[in-house]
């Protein structure tokens, strides 16, 4: 009789193997590509949110004729043992809270006592989308604390964006002159739009900062390690009264962005080689972390009269 031929109708294990192996080496390839595209769609969602700050802003400006405070700034009654402490603190980004379609959130907060009192809670709790970069994973359902000794804790929902408090340096800077800016942001501040002589479309306004650590080439002996960047307010130090902690709010340049070596005061953004910013006349616009120091200086000056090219 005939030999009877039957067709093979399995996998032997080796080409299995090589069907697995060709499948793991497609997925390889394609991941960064993947990633590289959920990237570019979180970045545009981070410009989308300084887009909307921006808007905010100038009808802010329109209905006010002048520029949010960078935080407000009021002492305690005098010869309280608060005194020196902010009894305000509500930053630039509480004033536009109706410019950004959050009344509901705005009507939370108590303008009768500081931000730090008990009835002001809920209001700090508050964790709102605009003012989170979705690349930032750090800030995301974050807090920061500003009193762990008392229960429950001190604490202010984490924002991805700060202001513009302008150049500064070791002696001059937001935390230890909060008046010296040469920003458009700062300690009680009400610039008109003419006050911004160099040209909206040449000033900062807002700048990308994580809750992260801070870029440093090697472990600091003291400190702060990570940034502390609220939407709400800047907030005073419990062990410090006169300290504000105007970095929660503000940005200055002193360190370019992601700089390493830098401090609580400067900008670190998720994004890799780079920070988004919005300008003054409303314009957002990526800046690498390698520009040139002069000109990022230049750019946070509001009356600088500096010649700015291309950057």
């Amino acid at each position: 009789m005939a030999a009877k031929h039957h067709r093979r109708l399995a996998f032997t294990l080796v080409e299995l193997l090589v069907v697995i192996a060709i499948i793991g080496i497609l997925v390889g390839l394609l991941m960064p590509a993947v990633q590289a595209a959920r990237e570019a769609a979180r970045r545009m969602s981070c410009q989308n949110n300084l887009a909307q700050l921006s808007l905010a802003l100038h009808n802010y400006e329109s209905a006010f004729k002048r520029f949010p405070s960078g935080y407000l700034h009021k002492y305690g009654p005098r010869g309280s043992a608060l005194e020196e402490a902010n009894h305000m603190g509500l930053s630039w980004a509480a004033a536009m809270l109706p410019q950004l379609e959050q009344g509901s959130v705005a009507e939370k907060i108590n303008h009768e006592v500081p931000i730090w009192a008990e009835p002001n809670r809920a209001a700090r709790d508050i964790s709102l989308p605009v003012f989170l970069c979705p690349s930032d994973t750090y800030s995301e359902q974050a807090y920061v604390y500003r009193d762990e000794s008392v229960t429950p804790e001190e604490r202010y929902a984490a924002a991805s964006y700060a202001a513009n408090w302008g150049p500064a340096s070791d002696n001059i800077n937001l935390d230890a002159t909060p008046l010296a800016s040469r920003g458009v942001f700062f300690r009680n501040s009400s610039l008109r739009v003419s006050a911004v002589m160099d040209g909206l479309a040449n000033t900062l306004a807002f700048g990308e900062r994580h809750n992260g650590p801070i870029p440093q080439s090697q472990p600091t002996a003291g400190g702060h390690t990570v940034f502390e960047n609220s939407w709400i307010a800047a907030v005073r130090d419990i062990d410090e009264l006169s300290d504000d902690h105007a970095h929660m709010v503000l940005f200055e340049t002193q360190f370019r962005p992601n700089q390493l070596d830098g401090d609580d005061k400067g900008l670190a953004a998720p994004h890799t080689g780079l920070c988004q910013f919005a300008l003054c006349d409303g314009s957002v616009r990526a800046i690498t972390e390698h520009i040139d120091a002069e000109v990022y200086d230049a750019l946070a000056t509001r009356h600088g009269k500096e010649v700015i090219e291309d950057y």
